[in-house]
């Protein structure tokens, strides 16, 4: 998506630390609106979270372009040192062969330390399922940086919902 750079003034920045980040590093999306008198944005921190695309447009144009949004930071949640956010989770998740769709996560604090658990559905059972979960496992931990617990249940375990659902379970507070 191209931002017009005479209206807009783009800036990526760290969430956490709200310092700039290089061209094509991924951060948080802040506008500064250049031609608007009566409600001006100055800094508008949008917590969406993007990249700048640094190579030219095929279209021509010479405004910079920001890549898909990637999730938001007040989706994150943090889990031993790693950001993580529920994108991610669903990308490893469809990646993984023989889990659906349908996840919840469970970060607890036990004996001193962070845990994660992903549930995810499976139609597997057994060795099949073990197989399975392990596989999740490896994928989470060479995408994201983190190995969770990974346990398949049956399809329609997990709940559904008409409107947005609730997948990410922070009880370690």
């Amino acid at each position: 998506m191209h931002i017009w750079a005479d209206y807009v003034y783009l800036e990526i920045v760290d969430p956490v630390t709200g310092e700039l980040v290089p061209d094509g590093e991924p951060g948080e999306i802040v506008l500064t609106t250049l031609q608007k008198e009566g409600a001006p944005l100055v800094r508008f921190r949008t917590h969406d979270l993007s990249r700048i695309v640094p190579e030219p447009c095929t279209c021509g144009s010479p405004h910079p372009r920001i890549d898909i949004i990637t999730g938001r930071t007040d989706d994150m949640v943090k889990v031993k040192g790693v950001n993580l956010f529920p994108a991610q989770i669903e990308e490893v998740i469809a990646f993984t062969d023989g889990a659906s769709s349908e996840y919840q996560v469970m970060i607890d604090h036990l004996q001193g330390r962070d845990e994660m658990t992903v549930f995810f559905e499976t139609a597997a059972t057994g060795e099949e399922k073990k197989r399975i979960e392990d596989n999740l496992a490896s994928i989470f931990k060479g995408k994201i940086g983190l190995t969770p617990i990974a346990r398949g249940v049956a399809i329609g375990e997990l709940p559904r919902s008409e409107k947005k659902t609730q997948r990410i379970f922070d009880n370690r507070y």
